[in-house]
């Protein structure tokens, strides 16, 4: 649904407007006025806000009205929402200029996020707010992706965009020792569905520009007539703005390309362009004769690093990505039963705090420890919203199901799309005592495996095994019983050694996991014990991210070994739990190792 509104709202006379140019015989160089601001890295919001947002408001405006010719991108929903809070007057000013198609409104999203640690659904919810930000405040939408300083993409990204309506791409991040070099100029990036998007892979720092003769380069002289001649598209894509502070350009170089731009007689007609007007001007006989990559398009050094990295914010953008699935599919569900109006603007509003923090600094872990008290909070109001949510919606269908039980109802709700049998922990509290003993029926009326892990201050946490549809509710009913039942689950923990149904599970006097064998295959799945182990790290430069393969091809330094504490910290037949406790280069490492019955026991948990 979200796929089929952004392409069929795309298509209305805003992704297709061509420019006056036939690219089969005018040569042209779009050239994409641009500023690149990091709303964190080495400064926090409070900066941004203050200064960089100010600055690129009023000082583009004041290049816009003195220089006529002249056009600007800006790219970022936040960050307009930030102008429209903190400067309104001057925010009323900049619609003016963008209704006269001078100042673009770019890059379809509502952040310039990091494009690896989010899921599909973010770099969906990034166009589907960004551009529903721009219709809405502007009567404007972008036909194209613009993330000219992210540390890596990954090979399924271009069918993602593409079935959002997108046309195009550009970053100048692949002269940053990408992994497959840059694979052209100009071209399409396939998806794995056979989706794709032009794309300008090389199209200049963000940060450069020409200061004289802007129409007479020879660099873009001779690619121009390259792509002329292999393809019969004779243009180029060229970035020339300032970074990363935002503002505007330097004047020198704004003067360069608003004279070029007025030239008939350079080797190019200099066209002061928006940053998707190149994909609009590309017809599809020329789009075919472009040469085609398909794959991942990484880092060496960068997106490598940045993934090991502030791990909270990795941790909550991904919790919020499940709870704001799992919070949906319930408030779908309530609101067809009648219990509650969907809650679109309260899901909006922690999308949006989601989505501002995957920033392409901030998530994957290249910014101060300042910028992460503003963007952990953010996350944390996410949550709670998408949690108050799922409580809401799940709290409806409740009322609706069957929950007269002769104990205490669980109401389990599975928000996957299959059906599902899993561990459910639970908490129930007891006004006078709490029981020593439980048992609960599943909604067939059988007995389901229980064991109590923790009974204290009239308060017990349980253990059980669940049977749920998919995206489906069950209840389940917990009471008191006077003995300790028997359950044969095939679970069995003791020493240092784990079982169920389908592994053992062996730990050495080390604390390292020896040996998984798999009982279904008969086979011994460890060659050697599965170790933690200490890397070498001195990169040559953004020590604080960056992993330099020199180091990394480098065997380890050291290990966290032995002796090891080997405790059992669960016993039952739902789950047991083996805690390992080592000491190492002055830290403390402690790991669960766990094992559950039926269908859940299929993988060794280690936490």
């Amino acid at each position: 649904m979200i796929i089929a509104l952004m392409g069929g709202a795309a298509t209305a006379g805003v992704y297709t407007e061509k420019s006056k140019w036939d690219l089969s015989k005018d040569k042209v160089l779009y050239t994409v006025g641009y500023s690149h601001l990091d709303t964190q890295w080495r400064w926090d919001y409070q900066k941004t806000i203050n200064d960089y947002i100010k600055a690129t408001l009023y000082d583009n405006i004041a290049m816009l009205e003195k220089y006529p010719e002249y056009t600007f991108n800006f790219t970022g929903a936040v960050r307009y929402e930030m102008m429209k809070e903190y400067y309104p007057e001057k925010y009323e000013e900049m619609k003016k200029y963008i209704d006269q198609g001078r100042w673009f409104v770019s890059g379809s999203s509502f952040e310039e996020g990091d494009a690896l640690a989010p899921s599909v659904e973010s770099l969906i919810r990034q166009i589907l707010l960004g551009n529903e930000y721009f219709r809405k405040e502007f009567g404007k939408m972008s036909s194209d992706y613009i993330l000219p300083d992210c540390f890596g993409f990954m090979a399924h990204t271009p069918s993602v965009w593409a079935h959002c309506g997108l046309l195009g791409f550009s970053t100048q991040k692949l002269t940053w020792k990408s992994a497959v070099g840059i694979p052209f100029n100009i071209g399409l990036w396939q998806g794995p569905d056979g989706q794709s998007l032009i794309c300008a892979f090389d199209p200049g720092n963000y940060n450069g520009g020409m200061e004289k003769d802007a129409d007479r380069d020879k660099r873009w002289t001779k690619r121009i007539n390259e792509n002329g001649e292999k393809y019969g598209i004779c243009a180029d894509y060229h970035y020339q703005g300032i970074g990363d502070m935002g503002g505007a350009q330097k004047e020198n170089k704004i003067q360069a390309y608003v004279e070029g731009s007025k030239k008939a007689d350079g080797n190019y007609n200099l066209m002061l362009a928006s940053s998707d007007q190149f994909y609009k001007d590309i017809t599809p006989q020329q789009r075919e004769k472009l040469p085609t990559y398909k794959g991942d398009l990484l880092l060496i050094e960068h997106s490598a690093g940045s993934i090991t990295s502030q791990a909270y914010m990795k941790r909550w953008n991904r919790k919020n990505e499940q709870l704001a699935d799992s919070a949906e599919r319930a408030a779908v569900a309530a609101n067809l039963l009648g219990g509650i109006v969907y809650p679109s603007e309260k899901f909006d509003a922690a999308w949006k705090r989601v989505l501002a923090s995957q920033f392409h600094d901030i998530l994957p872990g290249t910014s101060l420890p300042r910028c992460y008290e503003y963007s952990w909070n953010d996350e944390i109001i996410a949550l709670n919203l998408f949690a108050a949510s799922l409580t809401d919606s799940v709290g409806a269908v409740a009322q609706t199901l069957d929950t007269k039980v002769d104990g205490k109802a669980i109401i389990v709700y599975n928000p996957l799309a299959i059906d599902r049998q899993d561990i459910v922990q639970a908490e129930l509290e007891y006004p006078l005592e709490s029981p020593k003993y439980i048992e609960v029926i599943g909604p067939d009326g059988k007995i389901k495996p229980s064991q109590i892990i923790s009974n204290k201050n009239n308060k017990i946490k349980i253990l059980f095994c669940a049977d749920v549809p998919s995206v489906g509710f069950a209840v389940y009913n917990v009471r008191a019983i006077d003995s300790r039942p028997n359950y044969e689950t095939g679970l069995s923990v003791s020493g240092n050694m784990l079982e169920n149904n389908f592994y053992k599970v062996v730990i050495n006097p080390a604390g390292d996991i020896e040996s998984i064998y798999d009982k279904q295959a008969n086979k011994e799945l460890l060659a050697s014990p599965a170790r933690l182990a200490f890397m070498n790290g001195k990169p040559k430069e953004w020590s604080a991210w960056n992993m330099d393969w020199a180091d990394q091809s480098k065997p380890p330094v050291g290990y966290v070994d032995g002796p090891a504490e080997i405790k059992i910290t669960e016993e039952g037949p739902v789950r047991v739990c083996i805690k390992v406790t080592r000491k190492a280069k002055k830290s403390t490492f402690k790991q669960f190792i766990r094992l559950a019955s039926g269908d859940a026991g299929k993988i060794v948990e280690v936490d």
